[in-house]
């Protein structure tokens, strides 16, 4: 029997300062289809949501993986390469094509799966993948191509009307506002149109009237609050995960206008995010939850909170540090690597949160990686060797475990299962269906599980108050990382 192996812990930060690129593509590359479209388990690590608590069971394509189009399309200007190529625009042509007949995109639901068909933060995400794909890769598209991803982004942009005219009131929400004008300012740059050129700085100037709180937590920082209700009466300031969607247009919309002020706004809400970081209980840079502001007072909460997902707020502090040295982000940064280094599993992906106790903590989605993936493909940048890493099968089962949740994937096979005696977590589905299932117990008249979503010889595990153990016998090569204060002390 080949026993599992466990992924120790770095010694220290330094051990692995930086995560492997590579292996996060791969990884996201095995939930991709035939026909481009991203698969996923879309898990809300935030909000502690998924498609199977609201009865919906979806795990097909979502755009909100949307950005993972303009990571390969850099890792493909870097390198380019043809299976990389094939790979890339064939997941273009899907995100292009991927429309409704009222022109908002299809699969925009994400952690409430087809449940939802109107929202205007997963349209202009979808977007978002396409604009940056465009701009880093599309030389390598031929003109109807370009032209055509260009049409799609204009049509969604007037369905997206209904949300508030096209532009941003008091009724819209602060980082999809936002998003929205990021898309007008790319889509501005990529087809000449000029349409939307005197509306961007007056939705900028609006945005920042709006929403923009200053002094969380100092003088130096801009927080932003997520909706104009929680300003008047007391209310969040967004998520830190966010503020991406915020900081990324206001850098852009400084180097088409020129004005001082968009680059001072973004550096301050980079500020708000950095100043407000907490470590957690392995001494790693976590993102905060969000602040509670109510009359004079604000209130941090920390936890629960995810880990991959990071990348979007990541991206826009690269943005502001291309503009000018800043050492306290720059550090910021740097130290969030780390952190990523330290929860990235041997397959490739990173543990998803700390703090549920659930699935959300070790369930990991494609979405929030592939925000991860933009950012790193652009701060890291590709060896030369990058599409061989992400075109090498990783033939081992992988599996990811806290205290009341287990994450497994094998193939094209994954799970989501409880400890012994622990839960109630019975999910099974597969990396090229547009759907999942939940087993129920034998003792119910439920239908039994589909046949080609079981899993062939789910891992499963006991937790002691000693670590955590596994029970089956299982020969599969199998690499095994613990999410938690727990070690895990192999097969019982």
């Amino acid at each position: 029997m080949t026993a599992p192996t466990y992924s120790d812990r770095p010694k220290s930060p330094e051990d692995r300062a930086v995560p492997d690129t590579a292996s996060l593509a791969r990884w996201l590359a095995t939930w991709v289809t035939g026909d481009g479209a991203i698969n996923g388990f879309h898990n809300h690590s935030v909000w502690g949501t998924n498609p199977a608590s609201f009865l919906d069971f979806t795990s097909g394509h979502a755009a909100f993986s949307a950005p993972a189009l303009g990571a390969l399309a850099q890792a493909l200007a870097r390198h380019e390469d043809e299976r990389g190529l094939k790979l890339w625009r064939t997941m273009m042509r899907y995100q292009s094509q991927a429309l409704q007949p009222d022109g908002q995109y299809r699969h925009i639901g994400f952690q409430v799966g087809e449940s939802a068909t109107s929202g205007l933060i997963h349209n202009a995400v979808g977007s978002l993948g396409l604009l940056l794909g465009l701009r880093h890769a599309g030389h390598l598209l031929g003109a109807g191509e370009r032209a055509d991803i260009l049409a799609t982004v204009r049509r969604n942009l007037d369905a997206c009307e209904i949300y508030g005219g096209g532009r941003p009131g008091e009724s819209g929400t602060c980082n999809q506002e936002y998003a929205r004008v990021w898309v007008k300012l790319l889509y501005t740059e990529l087809s000449g149109d000029a349409a939307f050129a005197k509306q961007i700085p007056e939705d900028l100037d609006s945005l920042i009237d709006l929403f923009h709180h200053r002094g969380v937590p100092d003088a130096d920082c801009t927080g932003a609050f997520r909706t104009t209700a929680d300003r008047r009466s007391g209310g969040i300031l967004e998520p830190a995960e966010y503020y991406g969607l915020m900081t990324a247009p206001l850098v852009l919309a400084y180097r088409v206008y020129g004005e001082e002020r968009y680059l001072t706004e973004a550096r301050r809400l980079c500020r708000h995010v950095a100043r407000s970081a907490w470590r957690d209980a392995e001494d790693h840079t976590r993102y905060h939850r969000y602040w509670y502001v109510t009359g004079g007072r604000a209130h941090r909460t920390d936890t629960p909170m995810l880990i991959a997902g990071m990348g979007l707020t990541l991206h826009g502090v690269q943005e502001v540090l291309r503009e000018g040295d800043d050492p306290e982000l720059a550090d910021f940064a740097a130290r969030c690597l780390s952190t990523y280094a330290r929860y990235q599993t041997p397959a490739g992906y990173f543990a998803s949160a700390t703090g549920w106790h659930n699935e959300a903590d070790v369930a990991p989605s494609t979405a929030w990686h592939a925000h991860d993936l933009l950012f790193l493909v652009d701060r890291l940048g590709t060896e030369p060797g990058f599409w061989d890493g992400v075109f090498t099968a990783y033939d081992r089962q992988s599996v990811l475990l806290s205290d009341r949740a287990v994450w497994a994937e094998d193939g094209v096979h994954w799970c989501v299962r409880s400890p012994l005696t622990a839960g109630d977590l019975h999910l099974y589905g597969r990396k090229d269906r547009a759907t999942f299932a939940r087993e129920f117990f034998a003792w119910t008249d439920r239908e039994e599980l589909p046949e080609d979503l079981r899993y062939p010889a789910a891992p499963t595990f006991f937790v002691a108050n000693d670590g955590v153990y596994r029970v089956d016998r299982g020969e599969r090569p199998t690499d095994v990382s613990v999410l938690g204060p727990l070690l895990y002390r192999g097969t019982i």
